[in-house]
């Protein structure tokens, strides 16, 4: 099994909501960290208000560059993964779409390939995808998502990337195929990958979209729970998905939404909201 002592916790987008309150979580367990994002200041800002007698390093540098596995790897200085818990990534407003497809889903399949040989026995990998992904998992856009994990192209595919609103479920659908496809080399390693789907997060990436347009408050309004989810409520999901009580889940998807998905099906679909 994973050594809390030892084996670190890897946290991408440790500066953004979810990953901070992560961050926050892991440090809480004693785990030693390894905190990235794309800015050195609101990591070592962190890093400062985590506990002074866990070991933490800071790895700032954008999830895209060829190097950034290389890096992280680094810092690790020999140790083993207990834990990656990727949360980097952006939102429609933040990116063109190809952007967009490129942060979200090419960099987190790069990164957990070159991460896995270092996975400890018993370890996980958590990444953070959107209910987004729930919302357009049908057929027709699983076939392109399949299609794109095998590095091919498609013609739906091209137009869905042309447009940051439609190439962010994409590439959160496509991540959370892969962590699906990814189980059984990561179950050979002793290890398992999830995917973590949150609704709409209370967090600035979250007010950023809200702004952008009247359908988030439509998916409020549709949720069970009435509100928007805390980015503790998501980390404290990720803690359990990183602990033994979580050893045998792996190649899934969990979805923490306030039941979102739920009900917009009620509704007669996602068509209803607009």
């Amino acid at each position: 099994m994973s050594d809390v002592r030892n084996d670190v916790a890897i946290v991408t987008g440790a500066a953004g909501g979810m990953g901070r309150a992560i961050a926050i979580a892991f440090a809480g367990e004693g785990r030693p960290l390894i905190l990235t994002d794309l800015h050195r200041e609101p990591l070592e800002a962190l890093a400062k208000t985590l506990d002074e007698r866990i070991t933490i390093d800071v790895v700032p540098g954008d999830v895209t560059d060829s190097d950034y596995p290389t890096r992280i790897i680094a810092a690790m200085d020999g140790r083993r993964i207990a834990v990656l818990a990727h949360a980097a990534g952006v939102s429609p407003s933040m990116a063109d779409g190809r952007r967009v497809f490129a942060i979200n889903f090419t960099a987190t399949k790069l990164l957990v390939e070159a991460l896995l040989p270092r996975m400890a026995p018993g370890s996980a990998a958590v990444l953070i995808a959107s209910n987004s992904g729930q919302i357009i998992a049908r057929p027709m856009f699983d076939r392109v998502v399949r299609k794109l994990l095998e590095g091919k192209g498609s013609l739906l595919g091209a137009l869905m990337l042309r447009n940051p609103r439609s190439a962010y479920p994409l590439s959160k659908r496509a991540v959370q195929l892969y962590a699906q496809a990814m189980a059984p080399a990561f179950g050979a390693a002793g290890a398992r990958i999830v995917s973590l789907s949150p609704g709409i997060i209370d967090t600035e990436m979250g007010r950023l979209e809200y702004k952008a347009g009247p359908e988030m408050q439509k998916m409020i309004d549709v949720t069970p729970l009435g509100r928007s989810g805390t980015s503790e409520e998501i980390a404290s999901v990720v803690a359990f998905l990183a602990s033994p009580g979580a050893g045998y889940i792996t190649g899934t998807d969990i979805l923490v939404d306030g039941g979102t998905i739920a009900g917009i099906e009620a509704v007669g679909g996602v068509m209803k909201l607009r």
